[in-house]
C-alpha cells in the first residue's frame, strides 16, 4: 500500500486531492482542524498544524504502524485581507503561523517517515511570484516566504534524492478564495485610514479574481504532475493575466497605477 499525507484535507484543493489519491488506490493520511467523513483507505486526524504536539501525536501513531510515506502534500492555509498598519498583530501572526510556520513544522516532523525517494509537495499561490497588491500584502508575504522555503528545502532534500515540487495555483473556488471577498468587505468595515480606497479595492479584487477554477480541476493537475517520473520543480496554473502584466511594470509604475485606480 502506498501512503500519502495531506494537510487541509477537509475542503477545497486538499479535499479534492484526498479523493483523487483514494481513487488511485493510495492510502491517505488526512489532517485538518475539521472532522473528515470516513472512507475506505482513509485515516483522518483532527490536527492543528501550528501545534507541534498535535502533529507529533499523529506522527507517533504512524510510527507505531510502521507507515512510510510516498508524498507529504502541504495544502493547509488561510487568507486575510489586512491593513499592515491597522490590523491586530495577533491576527497577522496567526496567518504567518499557519501559512508558513505550520508547513515547516509538518515537513520537519514527518520527514523521517518519507520514503527514500519520496516527494514533498508545497502549495503556495500565484501571488508568490508577483509584487504585492495593497491590503493583500500579508498573504503575499506568507506565500512568497513559503515559496522561498520550498526552494531552500528543495536544495537540501535534493542531496538525499528526494524531490520538492512547488505549485502556484491561481484563483480556485475554495473557502480560501471566498474569504478574500469577505475579508475585503471586513477591511472596508474596520479600516479608519483607508475607508475610501478599501471600498474601491473590493471592486478591484472581484475584477482581478476573474473566474475561479474548480478545486477538482486544480487537484487533478497537481496529482498528474506530482506523480510524474521527472516532474518540473515549479508549476503554475490558472494565473491571472492582469496580475502578470502589472508585475512586469517597474515598481514605481505599479504604485502609481494602483493609487490612480483607488
Amino acid at each position: 500500500m502506498q501512503y500519502v499525507l495531506i494537510t487541509g484535507a477537509s475542503s477545497g484543493i486538499g479535499k479534492s486531492l484526498k479523493d483523487i489519491f483514494l481513487q488511485n488506490n493510495y492510502h491517505v493520511i488526512a489532517l485538518d482542524i475539521k472532522e473528515i467523513d470516513p472512507q475506505d483507505n482513509l485515516d483522518s486526524f483532527i490536527c492543528d498544524i501550528t501545534n507541534k504536539e498535535s502533529l507529533q501525536n499523529v506522527k507517533n501513531t504512524l510510527d507505531k504502524q510502521n507507515i512510510k510515506l510516498e508524498y507529504i502534500i502541504n495544502v493547509a492555509g488561510i487568507h486575510m485581507m489586512a491593513s499592515l498598519v491597522e490590523s491586530p498583530l495577533e491576527q497577522m501572526q496567526r496567518l504567518i503561523n499557519i501559512n508558513l510556520n505550520g508547513t515547516m513544522s509538518v515537513n520537519r516532523i514527518f520527514h523521517s517517515l518519507l520514503k527514500e525517494k519520496g516527494r514533498i509537495i508545497i502549495i503556495t499561490s500565484e501571488v508568490a511570484s508577483f509584487d504585492p497588491m495593497p491590503f493583500n500584502g500579508l498573504y503575499n508575504v506568507s506565500k512568497t516566504a513559503l515559496d522561498t522555503y520550498a526552494q531552500a528545502l528543495r536544495q537540501e532534500l535534493n542531496l538525499l534524492n528526494q524531490k520538492v515540487i512547488t505549485f502556484r495555483p491561481g484563483a480556485v473556488k475554495t473557502p480560501l478564495c471566498d474569504s478574500s471577498l469577505t475579508g475585503t468587505q471586513n477591511l472596508v468595515d474596520s479600516t479608519i485610514l483607508y475607508k475610501k480606497q478599501a471600498g474601491k479595492f473590493l471592486k478591484l479584487v472581484t475584477m482581478f479574481m476573474g473566474k475561479p477554477l474548480s478545486p477538482t480541476k486544480m487537484a487533478k493537475f497537481i496529482y498528474k504532475k506530482s506523480i510524474k517520473k521527472h516532474p518540473k520543480l515549479i508549476y503554475k496554473k490558472h494565473q491571472n493575466i492582469g496580475l502578470v502584466l502589472l508585475s512586469i511594470l517597474p515598481k514605481r509604475w505599479q504604485c502609481a497605477i494602483i493609487k490612480g485606480i483607488l
